[in-house]
C-alpha cells in the first residue's frame, strides 16, 4: 500500500489510535455512553440501532470494493488495531478479581444473603462486559470509518465516528480526527 498501512488516511487513523491509547477512565465511560448497543444479541441490536448497522454495512461494502489499493485490508487492519488498543486500556473489565463465570456455581450452598450478593456480582460483571463490547465496537467502527473518510458518504462517516468522536472530545459533537489530547475541539463533524 503506497499510502501507508491504513491507506490515504494513515496519519488520521494513527492519530486516532494514539488518542485512544491515552483516554482516561472517564473518557472511556463517555465512549460507552455514546455507543449504540452492540454485543451479544445481534438481532436485537440491529433492531435498536438500524442506521448504525446500515452505515457499517455500507462502509464494509465500500472497503471491499477496492476504492484504493488495499482498502479492504486497511479497513480491517484499522478495526483490528483499534480493538487491540482498547483491549490494552485501563478501562478493560478484565482487571476484576473474580470473573462472572466463577462468582456463583451450581451446587454451591450459600446462605441467602451471600447468594444474592453473588448473583448481583454476576449481573454487574456481565453488564460491564457487555458495555465493554460496545466500547470496543465503537472504536473499531470509528477506525474503519477513518480509513474511508474521503470516500464514505458524510452521513455514514458521521454515524460510525460519532460515538468515539463525542467521547474523545468531552461530549461535544465536533471533528476529533485532527485533535490530539491537548487540543481544543474544532468546528462540527
Amino acid at each position: 500500500m503506497a499510502d501507508g498501512r491504513f491507506g490515504p488516511n494513515t496519519a488520521e487513523v494513527e492519530a486516532f489510535l494514539d488518542r485512544l491509547r491515552n483516554l482516561s477512565p472517564a473518557e472511556w465511560e463517555n465512549v460507552r455512553e455514546a455507543s449504540p448497543g452492540l454485543g451479544a444479541l445481534p438481532e436485537l441490536e440491529i433492531k435498536e440501532a438500524p442506521k448504525y448497522f446500515e452505515a457499517l454495512q455500507e462502509a464494509t461494502r465500500i472497503a471491499k470494493s477496492n476504492v484504493f489499493p488495499g482498502s479492504e485490508t486497511a479497513f480491517y487492519d484499522a478495526m483490528r488495531t483499534a480493538h487491540l488498543v482498547a483491549e490494552a486500556s485501563s478501562f478493560h473489565p478484565l482487571t476484576r478479581p473474580e470473573p462472572a463465570t466463577t462468582a456463583v456455581g451450581e451446587g454451591v450452598n450459600l446462605p441467602p444473603d451471600a447468594e444474592a450478593e453473588a448473583l448481583d456480582r454476576v449481573m454487574s460483571t456481565a453488564y460491564e462486559e457487555e458495555s465493554w463490547r460496545r466500547v470496543m465496537n465503537a472504536c473499531m467502527a470509528a477506525a474503519g470509518a477513518l480509513v474511508l473518510r474521503a470516500i464514505l458518504p458524510s452521513d455514514v462517516f458521521t454515524k460510525l465516528s460519532s460515538p468515539a468522536a463525542v467521547a474523545l472530545i468531552g461530549g461535544q459533537a465536533v471533528s476529533f480526527l485532527s485533535l490530539d489530547a491537548k487540543d481544543e475541539p474544532a468546528a462540527g463533524v
